[in-house]
């Protein structure tokens, strides 16, 4: 096959298999039986599909623009098919997300090729992982990501105004998505490139929000009124924390605050590696953020693919299989393909092994940060071995 095919065929070969194998695992009703947010919005607050509503208008849903709205096209979609709405739904969706889910893979190896790294990287550390098997359809992240990874490959290459604006799209998908976006910026040495950048950015995002800002204004504030309210998912603050504490918001700000000052002091101490910022300005918010579910490893992967952050793929291999497990042991029926189901409890009780796994995971991105990134970025400025 090697023969026939070259790298970057394999790769998404191999990708395409794996996101067919997805699909099934997350099919509605049937397949693997795998948790997905994907088919539970329709089926929890679109009301079967039978009372389906326009995000940001007339109706609710928890997720930025394009994502609602993409949700709301699959509706009324999965209307039209002949075939139950919910099926229709998630077919019409899978089939969609399969162009961001297999283009994000192909823009990590195209950004493996600027930079200079192992492109077999990609296949090890995205492709033929946990994630991308159990994770990629548990929510539309696929669609921030791959605007994410091509911002940052504009930028690479030196095109910052469509980098900004695709990362403005990113943050119009899932806002955290976006995150690389910070450390890009803090790389910039002229006030008019960071204009430039930061500018088509908020343009890109305003010019997506506005129209439901005008329409529905009250709509367009309860989203981030419901992001706000959310309570600790997958964070270390909960070793700390009760699930609802106001402080959550305070730990956050504190937090980031910190971590980006210290990145954007980095930034300012030795010649700028895009790279290397973009994905210690992401691993931050995500360790600062009091929401970190498994499905956000989708934004982390593509990092590890292409930067030597973790050098033992062991260790890698182990945090993707635990932010799985969550997912697949926590929140599905994966044995009730052959008849059997079981129950871990509540997730969020304080005595639970799901609560706890999202716990170690939270601490564990925390070491590849802390101890991977910023402690060996110092070390390698100040010449010591630390």
């Amino acid at each position: 096959m090697g023969d026939r095919f070259s790298p970057r065929q394999v790769t998404l070969i191999a990708a395409a298999v794996l996101y067919v194998v997805g699909v099934w695992l997350h099919f509605p009703g049937g397949g693997g039986h795998i948790y997905s947010d994907i088919p539970t919005i329709l089926r929890l607050r679109e009301c079967g599909g039978e009372c389906i509503t326009i995000p940001y208008v007339n109706g609710f849903i928890e997720y930025p623009i394009l994502v609602s709205m993409f949700v709301y096209v699959m509706g009324i979609v999965g209307l039209a098919l002949p075939v139950s709405t919910l099926s229709g739904y998630y077919l019409a969706s899978v089939a969609i997300l399969a162009v961001p889910s297999l283009l994000l893979v192909d823009e990590t190896m195209k950004i493996s090729r600027l930079v200079g790294s192992d492109q077999r990287r990609v296949m090890q550390y995205l492709v033929v992982t946990p994630t991308f098997v159990f994770l990629l359809l548990v929510n539309w992240y696929s669609i921030g990501v791959y605007f994410m990874l091509l911002g940052l490959r504009m930028f690479l290459q030196g095109r910052r105004t469509f980098s900004g604006v695709f990362f403005g799209l990113s943050a119009a998908s899932n806002m955290i998505t976006a995150a690389p976006a910070i450390g890009l910026l803090f790389g910039i040495r002229t006030a008019k490139e960071a204009v430039m950048f930061a500018g088509s950015a908020l343009v890109a995002f305003s010019a997506l929000n506005a129209p439901f800002v005008i329409v529905n204004p009250k709509l367009w504030i309860s989203y981030w009124q419901y992001e706000s309210n959310w309570y600790i998912e997958g964070s270390w603050m909960r070793l700390f924390l009760s699930l609802a504490s106001p402080l959550r918001h305070e730990f956050l700000i504190i937090s980031a605050a910190t971590l980006l000052g210290v990145i954007l002091i980095l930034s300012h101490r030795r010649p700028s590696d895009p790279l290397t910022l973009a994905w210690l300005s992401t691993f931050a918010v995500l360790f600062s953020s009091y929401v970190f579910t498994p499905q956000m490893n989708l934004m982390i992967l593509p990092f590890l693919a292409l930067a030597p952050i973790v050098g033992r793929y062991w260790e890698f291999l182990a945090f993707d299989v635990l932010s799985a497990a969550i997912i697949v042991v926590g929140y599905s029926q994966p044995l009730q393909v052959v008849g059997m189901t079981y129950s871990v409890g509540d997730p969020l009780s304080p005595s639970s092994v799901i609560l706890w796994m999202g716990i170690i995971r939270s601490v564990w991105l925390g070491k590849f940060l802390l101890w991977n990134g910023i402690r060996r970025t110092i070390s390698r400025d100040t010449g010591s071995n630390l």
